[in-house]
């Protein structure tokens, strides 16, 4: 089975809710007036075992367009970048990472726990980090905490643009933060200049 034959076993249950199969991404979207709801479903077959991985994500454009003039992308990827991207099994302990799955009979027992798993707890995510002011104080409250699917330097232009948009009274503290970090860090003096770059203009939006 290949991956767009798993995707598509979804589509019906996900355009329920409003979900979109976007075939040349093969994710499942959903557009709202501030964000961008994903869904990604990953099928790896192996010689012996195949693995399915989800993830769902969220994107907030004016996050994205802001941070990417100043962070190094290749062609189009502003378009398409994510600003927050989350496993199942950080959403919900019980879930494994990945499904191993050898045949249709396992594959389809999966299914009907993603499904269960997403009208009882995915569905509420997406819906409540999809608010600006909530995905804010999740990348800022603990800045220190580690985002195990954000490059660090990815995640302090995030973090920083969001508490300049959607918590301004915050703004000073967090972006002295990510900056000592960066330093500590000993980022490349591009990757400082970028940062710095992206400070200049949102001090001046």
């Amino acid at each position: 089975m290949e991956v767009k034959q798993m995707v598509v076993l979804h589509e019906d249950f996900f355009e329920d809710f409003g979900f979109i199969l976007d075939t040349e991404k093969m994710c499942f979207s959903k557009k709202l007036p501030q964000a961008k709801q994903l869904i990604f479903l990953n099928y790896t077959q192996q010689t012996q075992v195949n693995l399915l991985e989800y993830q769902v994500g969220i994107r907030i454009d004016d996050v994205e367009m802001i941070i990417n003039q100043f962070l190094p992308s290749l062609g189009n990827y502003r378009e398409r970048s994510i600003t927050h991207l989350e496993t199942l099994d950080n959403i919900n302990s019980d879930f494994p990472r990945r499904f191993l799955v050898e045949n249709k009979l396992e594959i389809a027992a999966v299914k009907e726990k993603i499904d269960e798993f997403f009208i009882k707890e995915g569905f509420h995510w997406l819906d409540q980090y999809s608010i600006p002011s909530v995905l804010e104080r999740y990348f800022n409250r603990v800045p220190e905490q580690n985002i195990n699917t954000q490059n660090f330097t990815y995640r302090s232009a995030r973090g920083v643009t969001m508490s300049k948009l959607y918590n301004p009274e915050e703004y000073i503290n967090v972006k002295n933060f990510y900056l000592a970090k960066l330093e500590v860090m000993q980022e490349t003096p591009f990757t400082l200049a970028s940062f710095l770059n992206l400070l200049d203009y949102l001090e001046n939006i």
